[in-house]
């Protein structure tokens, strides 16, 4: 399983409001460096190509 449902499903079991702000948090963070990498990825990959 990935880790972003775990994280989502980990904020359903927890009661306090900052914990949950923590895991969205961690969430988002997580989401936006997978992006990052994968963009990295493509434009490294387009530049290998044009060479």
């Amino acid at each position: 399983m990935k880790i972003t449902p775990l994280i989502g499903m980990a904020k359903l079991f927890v009661k306090s409001k900052k914990i949950k702000l923590v895991l969205i948090g961690a969430q988002f963070g997580y989401m936006g460096y997978k992006y990052l990498k994968s963009r990295k990825r493509k434009r490294n990959d387009l530049k290998t190509l044009k060479s």
